[in-house]
């Protein structure tokens, strides 16, 4: 759960609260690629470990 946690709150630092979430933030950029969501995913995993998680 705490995984999730900072990734929603990775998601939310770039986007407020325009993605209720993880699976609503994938969709939305489906047809764009990948790109973007796997660079939140690495700043959320720079962010878990700043956390000690």
């Amino acid at each position: 759960m705490d995984a999730i946690a900072v990734l929603m709150d990775t998601i939310r630092g770039q986007f407020g609260d325009r993605f209720e979430s993880v699976p609503a933030f994938n969709d939305s950029f489906r047809a764009g690629g990948a790109r973007l969501p796997l660079r939140i995913l690495g700043q959320a995993a720079d962010l878990a470990d700043a956390r000690s998680l």
